[in-house]
């Protein structure tokens, strides 16, 4: 049984080195809700492989459709297609800022407040397999830079090895724990000035 025919979010995947060929075959577009239907495909799929690895994240339910809809209401959520057509990523890109990061002091952070947050992050490893998650991640980069913003925070599962793996990768610094209702997550932020990957 390979996990990697399995659609993926974010925390199940680490850092691979470029496909050139698929990442120039994609783009990026700002996500609408007649495309809800296919964004919860890959969102049910990222949720049975963390069940199947054993990982309680987004077994509650979340993100719901009802989420992914307020994401699209907001302007915040972004579709990586590939060139046929197929929608093979979701991202929440939110420079609004995440409440939840509040509960970490001033201090615990490396990087200013004004910052870019990913939320909700699934690609679809079956179709587009090297470099998704690089492209969405980048993506957000250069939405923050475009908006004259340098500081990249994002959480995760203590029990996701492979994400921690990627954040180690992406070079992401550790923070400290926050806490969701559905419970704790390790906080990383990163320095978009000094970052060589995104």
């Amino acid at each position: 049984h390979n996990i990697y025919n399995h659609y993926y979010c974010i925390q199940l995947l680490y850092y691979q080195p470029q496909n050139k060929r698929n990442i120039t075959q994609t783009m990026i577009r700002k996500a609408e809700h007649k495309d809800i239907e296919a964004i919860m495909e890959i969102v049910h799929e990222a949720q049975l492989s963390l069940r199947e690895l054993g990982i309680d994240q987004w077994q509650d339910g979340y993100p719901s459709d009802y989420i992914i809809s307020e994401d699209i209401d907001n302007g915040v959520g972004y579709l990586l297609i590939n060139d046929n057509n197929n929608i093979v990523g979701y991202a929440a890109i939110v420079l609004s800022g995440e409440e939840t990061y509040s509960q970490l002091a001033h201090s615990a952070w490396h990087t200013p407040e004004e910052y870019v947050v990913v939320h909700r992050l699934c690609v679809s490893t079956s179709k587009c397999r090297c470099g998704a998650a690089t492209r969405l991640m980048r993506y957000a980069a250069d939405v923050a830079r475009d908006n004259g913003i340098y500081s990249f925070r994002i959480d995760t599962h203590r029990g996701n090895i492979r994400m921690l793996s990627m954040l180690s990768k992406f070079d992401f610094s550790y923070c400290g724990i926050i806490y969701y209702t559905s419970g704790e997550r390790l906080a990383y932020d990163l320095d978009l000035h000094s970052s060589k990957i995104l």
